[in-house]
């Protein structure tokens, strides 16, 4: 199984050739990588509250194409950094 930060660093990677009409397809010389199928729909994050390896206190939370809401700090984002 994917973790979140492999997830991200996906999308991060392949952000400058997004097709125009989706932006969570994405076109490659291998194929099209499509990560439509791992976001949740219904406002909350898919990765919600992971920790990085090194402890700087921080929570970060994450859903692929799809906004999420995570209150106080937190509308309508793809990505969220929190305490």
């Amino acid at each position: 199984m994917m973790s979140w930060f492999k997830i991200f660093t996906i999308f991060i990677a392949f952000s400058s050739v997004t097709i125009a009409d989706d932006p969570c397809r994405y076109q490659t010389e291998k194929g099209v990588i499509d990560l439509s199928s791992l976001a949740r729909t219904d406002d909350k994050a898919k990765y919600p509250d992971k920790l990085p390896a090194t402890g700087s206190g921080y929570k970060y939370s994450y859903n692929p194409c799809k906004p999420f809401t995570e209150l106080p700090s937190c509308q309508g984002v793809a990505g969220c950094q929190g305490q």
